[in-house]
């Protein structure tokens, strides 16, 4: 499901209070405010949806498949989300 498809469920589980376009916007604004947060804590939490972290993956040395050259890729910080047991069923 992307973005559009989101808004229009969202749009229609408020019996259409809410139009899809203005569905979109709220998903953005909710999107933003979580990228702030996880700007300055590095978590968020949903109890019983799941949790928003911002882990730094390790930097590691690979090989280029076509010239067999290594190469040596960089740390660098990449969002995961958990899901809460109570979710999955």
């Amino acid at each position: 499901m992307n973005k559009r498809e989101l808004a229009k469920v969202y749009s229609e589980v408020s019996k259409g209070e809410i139009s899809a376009r203005k569905a979109l916007k709220e998903i953005d604004t909710f999107l933003e405010t979580i990228q702030e947060a996880l700007y300055e804590d590095d978590l968020v939490v949903f109890r019983n949806i799941g949790i928003f972290e911002v882990r730094e993956r390790k930097p590691r040395t690979i090989s280029n498949p076509a010239t067999r050259e290594s190469m040596k890729i960089y740390p660098r910080k990449t969002v995961k989300f958990r899901v809460s047991k109570n979710i999955i069923k």
